[in-house]
């Protein structure tokens, strides 16, 4: 349905209203062709898990969402979130690293920060590195250091 409403509106046939100002050039992009169904979502996360494990990670949690018992996606999960952990710790990221804050607290109020970054930031306090962190973390380890990842290409914390 998403691809067919994106050729529509790329055609000029259709337009979202409300969404962007007049007279914005709605030139379509190419784009790879997208999964159609969840079974061709996890198909396209394993395809992808060596390339490129954050994005089978987002797919294999798109389809978990969908279908919470998908037993293909449960079992891709653990390979996704271990690919995307060791990918994250050899870009430069250390589990042994102190992350400290780079912006004044007055500023960080001023920032748009999700709740769970909030909660990471909350146990930055310039003495647990980045292992002590995920360790207490409610969150699931992969998850937690692509917002670490986040926050330091912020520029909001720094190790």
């Amino acid at each position: 349905v998403y691809g067919q409403l994106f050729e529509l509106i790329g055609k000029g046939v259709a337009r979202v209203a409300g969404e962007l100002p007049e007279g914005v050039n709605m030139t379509p992009v190419e784009v790879e062709d997208l999964p159609e169904s969840l079974t061709e979502l996890v198909w396209s996360a394993e395809r992808k898990l060596d390339d490129d494990p954050e994005a089978a990670l987002l797919m294999i949690q798109r389809v978990l969402e969908e279908d919470p018992k998908n037993t293909d996606a449960q079992s891709l999960l653990p390979r996704a979130e271990e690919k995307l952990i060791k990918h994250i710790y050899s870009s430069g990221i250390a589990p042994t690293a102190v992350p400290v804050l780079l912006v004044p607290l007055g500023v960080l109020t001023e920032q748009t920060l999700d709740p769970q970054e909030g909660f990471i930031l909350s146990r930055i306090n310039g003495d647990w590195d980045i292992q002590s962190i995920l360790s207490i973390c409610p969150f699931r380890d992969a998850d937690c250091l692509r917002m670490i990842r986040n926050l330091i290409e912020r520029k909001v914390i720094g190790i």
